[in-house]
């Protein structure tokens, strides 16, 4: 993306603050009466709110109005929509009401072909993938009960990943020429980004489910430990509750911070960077937004919460009366029983949570632009 803003903050007489990429774009929208000529304007955050009248860029505005600081009339600014991403002549709501518009059109992005039908198919294979993982590696191979875990973990990573690659690709394309883009579209270039979304995203959230997988043993481990030692109970108590207090708050961080890779694959795709370039960004962005950032994911949850939940909840339902059922099906039993169920409730998870999958990648393309280019004015 190119750093071509000539950005301003606008409040206008109601109390709202509005940004606008460029003079040019203040000027058109105080031409058309969008905004009043009563209105406050900075270039930065940091500065003093002046009167658009009194800036030289606007002077010529008020003069040729014949308006002075106690004009009147106040007119809404338009709603941002995807559009207002790349065209410099739209207005944008600064804060969380911004974020919300904005979300709202990834929501509208994300109900098309070219996304859903993907998050589906992914969706499906993700929750058969696990579940075949499971039941082949314990038949195969007998091994400790972490192994199949842990290789369902490192598919799921593996799968994720590309899905949200893809569709990050998508998204961007759509933002960059103002229209719909088809699949192929995007897997025209599929090796140059793929291969560094998985690069970052094993760097980060595979190291940190390692580091979980560790945390979650070191209990027993600490406690085994602590019984050969020849303390005192109290003793071994007064060892140990500090030690699980800081798993429990070194495992928080870490499923935030696992949280929170899903901006890592538009730092890559956005700025066509390496894996590597792609966490550096991804964690200038953290340090610069986090609090921020953790806000705009909540909302990105609540929001595809709520349009996962009635097919999650009919799922549940349908799902739920399987075990009575069954013994009025007493042909159907060992290995094919556990097939045939287990592909069935890979269809039905995978068909529930395809909307949410889809909209994660969608969405974290909106929220990394508004940080990356609408929220650092200086950068």
């Amino acid at each position: 993306m190119k750093n071509h803003y000539d950005p301003w903050y606008v409040r206008l007489p109601d109390g709202r603050a509005i940004k606008a990429k460029s003079t040019a774009s203040v000027r058109h929208h105080v031409e058309a009466g969008h905004i009043p000529l009563n209105s406050l304007v900075r270039r930065d955050s940091n500065e003093e709110w002046v009167a658009l009248v009194w800036v030289a860029e606007f002077a010529d505005l008020g003069k040729a109005a014949g308006v002075t600081l106690s004009g009147s009339g106040v007119h809404p600014a338009p709603r941002a929509g995807v559009a207002a991403r790349l065209d410099p002549l739209r207005l944008q709501t600064v804060g969380v009401r911004g974020l919300i518009d904005e979300l709202i059109a990834a929501l509208d992005s994300t109900l098309s072909r070219s996304k859903i039908v993907p998050a589906i198919f992914t969706a499906i294979l993700l929750y058969f993938g696990m579940f075949a993982i499971r039941l082949l590696v314990n038949e195969w191979f007998e091994p400790p009960a972490w192994v199949p875990l842990v290789v369902a973990a490192a598919f799921a990573l593996i799968v994720l990943s590309i899905l949200n690659a893809i569709l990050a690709k998508l998204t961007h394309l759509e933002l960059a020429a103002m229209r719909p883009a088809r699949l192929r579209e995007a897997m025209k270039s599929f090796g140059s980004y793929v291969g560094p979304v998985l690069i970052a995203n094993v760097l980060i959230a595979g190291c940190g489910l390692g580091v979980l997988f560790f945390l979650h043993r070191l209990p027993a481990w600490t406690g085994n430990a602590l019984a050969d030692s020849g303390m005192t109970p109290r003793a071994q108590q007064l060892v140990a509750i500090p030690i699980l207090i800081l798993i429990y708050l070194l495992s928080a961080l870490i499923w935030i911070v696992i949280g929170l890779c899903w901006l890592l694959t538009p730092a890559i795709v956005v700025e066509e960077s390496s894996g590597v370039a792609g966490v550096r960004e991804w964690r200038q962005l953290l340090r610069e937004n986090f609090w921020r950032i953790v806000v705009y994911e909540g909302l990105t949850l609540m929001l595809g919460a709520a349009i996962t939940l009635p097919l999650a909840l009919a799922v549940g339902l349908a799902l739920y009366e399987y075990p009575t059922v069954r013994p009025a099906w007493p042909v159907v039993t060992g290995d094919d029983a556990n097939w045939m169920m287990g592909t069935v409730q890979s269809v039905l998870h995978g068909l529930a949570a395809a909307p949410l999958l889809a909209l994660l990648p969608v969405a974290n393309v909106f929220i990394y632009l508004n940080l990356r280019y609408e929220q650092s004015p200086g950068r």
